[in-house]
């Protein structure tokens, strides 16, 4: 799933093309739903194959462990895309790449390996952002703090100039808690003067504060749109926490600190051609509309992009085999899609938007599973396609909980007035920003999202084969459900986004909320009816936690909710002048 930082960031001029090349959808009246729009017999069937014959964790076993990660521009993603196509192709679908973008250089990472030589020997684990330079080979130097000012700056130089190969040690300057020696030292860092910078993984704000020596590590795709010749030199190095707190406690003791480093990360010239991965299970009636069901291809590469965002990778290709093993012959036409540059931006599915613009007001509904292991359990529409989706579901909520801990119906069809265009966190929101009728599933499960998210525990381990069974085969029921009604969704109460509207996670939590916020979640404007006014939250009060979690930005509250996703009870607290205040509120 897409980082907040880049959630925050979309392309405003990608946004508005897609708004403006998008047609006007019309509103049109709810759909009369059938009373059986699959066929009892063909239900069992798929039942059947999808929880007692499932290959789903073949898939997961194939693209985790023999390809692994798969950045986008990268060989992985490029052999990923072949082989998911080749997969569908023979599950006898129309099997394609769509090509949406070229860049101009390949990178791919290879192994990474550092430790401490002296005063003691210590063996750290390490990683490194994308489209980062590697060491050429192993690298012994002293590590030194990184300098914050023009005299140390000065100091650090000389004894380069001297001769010394040096790795610095903190923030580069213009990331978090990189100090002020500015411009200066950053374009020192990015000529190749030293050997390379290293950080502890807290201080690049990435992880999350529940899992001690979690290690997230993005990258700037820029450095795949520069030329070969331009590409970065000077290697960016993450450690581990208490591997780098060992660096830093000897440092501050006045200790001399030799440390080794072998980055093996490479690039190479493209050009890169990048694509989605499209296949057609065609519709017999109206092969012109269509239901796409999807997830991103694409993962970081620092682990194997296990759940994030394989399981929706996988999940879409069991729902493929599933309906073509059962001879499923849709009304309308199920597009599968496998995007790539999710992690970059929503890159391949906004290309695909702006594209196929005009093909827009045919897609029914888009199912997206890019939220890990857990299982499918909620989705929220609204009151006009409620009557047509109900039909739709009711097999699923006829199929057994895959947690045996669970009490409760298996699924849930909320439904509200009104249905605004999803937050930016995924490849669905790519089509609701035109006013398609765009999920990302509602899960719920024993494994926390963020554990794994982008880290270097996102591995095969994590995937629960259960839930993943049952996932493929909701998935294949809501495809062929939907496909087959006498006709496409209602868009009355479906809202396509504003390109003028603010950050999607702010806009996120502030209609969850019912509020206004400043940048520091102080509260501007309080609807009395929503969440925040009936809890007894005030103009003026500021959020400093949700769901017992501190949080000081909306990326962080995003996160919270999809963590809390299936809560009914929203629990949240605020500093109000000088006394703090906690609010428990049915959702």
């Amino acid at each position: 799933m897409l980082t907040p930082a880049l959630r925050d960031h979309l392309p405003a001029r990608l946004a508005a093309l897609l708004l403006l090349a998008a047609p006007a959808v019309a509103q049109s009246a709810p759909v009369a739903a059938p009373l059986a729009p699959v066929p009892a017999e063909l239900v069992d069937a798929i039942r059947r194959e999808g929880l007692e014959r499932s290959r789903v964790m073949d898939w997961q076993d194939h693209l985790c462990n023999e390809i692994g990660g798969r950045l986008t521009g990268s060989d992985g993603f490029d052999e990923a895309c072949r082989w998911a196509r080749d997969q569908f192709a023979e599950m006898g679908l129309d099997a394609r790449l769509e090509p949406w973008a070229e860049w101009k250089v390949w990178w791919n990472r290879g192994q990474w390996m550092g430790r401490m030589v002296e005063p003691v020997e210590l063996e750290f684990q390490v990683a490194t952002p994308a489209w980062t330079a590697p060491t050429k080979g192993l690298q012994r130097a002293p590590i030194v703090a990184m300098p914050t000012d023009a005299d140390r700056l000065a100091a650090v130089r000389e004894r380069v100039a001297a001769g010394e190969r040096l790795f610095l040690f903190g923030p580069r300057p213009g990331d978090s808690g990189g100090g002020d020696a500015g411009a200066a030292v950053r374009e020192w860092i990015e000529s190749g003067a030293i050997a390379g910078t290293v950080q502890s993984a807290s201080s690049t704000g990435m992880t999350d504060r529940r899992y001690p020596n979690q290690i997230r590590v993005f990258g700037d795709r820029t450095g795949a749109l520069r030329d070969y010749a331009a590409r970065p030199r000077t290697p960016h190095i993450i450690v581990r926490d208490d591997h780098a707190a060992a660096i830093e406690a000897r440092l501050a003791a006045g200790e001399n600190v030799v440390v080794e480093f072998d980055i093996r990360n490479r690039f190479r010239d493209g050009p890169v051609t990048l694509n989605n991965v499209v296949a057609d299970l065609r519709g017999t009636e109206r092969p012109d509309e269509m239901v796409v069901v999807c997830g991103h291809l694409d993962s970081w590469h620092q682990a194997t992009g296990a759940t994030d965002n394989g399981t929706g990778v996988c999940s879409t290709l069991e729902a493929a085999r599933i309906l073509t093993a059962v001879g499923a012959r849709p009304r309308r036409t199920i597009r599968f899609i496998l995007w790539g540059g999710e992690e970059q931006g929503l890159l391949g599915s906004r290309a695909y938007v702006v594209r196929h613009r005009t093909e827009m007001h045919r897609v029914s509904a888009v199912f997206n599973h890019d939220s890990g292991t857990n299982w499918a359990y909620r989705l929220t529409v609204t009151e006009a396609m409620l009557p047509a989706l109900e039909s739709v579901f009711a097999p699923v909520v006829a199929l057994p909980s895959p947690d045996p801990s669970h009490d409760g119906p298996t699924f849930e069809l909320g439904a509200a007035p009104q249905m605004s265009p999803a937050g930016g966190g995924s490849d669905h929101a790519s089509f609701a920003a035109v006013g398609v009728p765009a999920w990302s599933w509602s899960l719920r499960g024993q494994l926390p999202y963020g554990y794994g998210w982008h880290s270097q525990w996102d591995t095969y381990a994590l995937v629960v084969p259960e839930y993943q069974r049952h996932n493929a085969t909701v998935f294949a029921l809501a495809a062929l459900g939907v496909a087959n009604l006498d006709g496409l969704l209602s868009r009355d109460g479906v809202l396509r986004r504003d390109p003028r509207d603010k950050g999607d996670a702010t806009l996120q939590i502030e209609a969850f909320f019912g509020v206004e916020l400043d940048a520091d979640l102080a509260l501007t404007a309080v609807d009395a009816a929503g969440i925040a006014g009936r809890g007894g939250a005030r103009v003026g009060d500021r959020i400093v936690s949700f769901f017992g979690e501190p949080v000081d930005s909306a990326v962080d509250m995003a996160r919270v909710l999809r963590d809390h996703a299936a809560a009914t009870r929203v629990e949240f607290a605020v500093r109000r002048g000088g006394a703090g205040l906690e609010f428990e509120v049915e959702r």
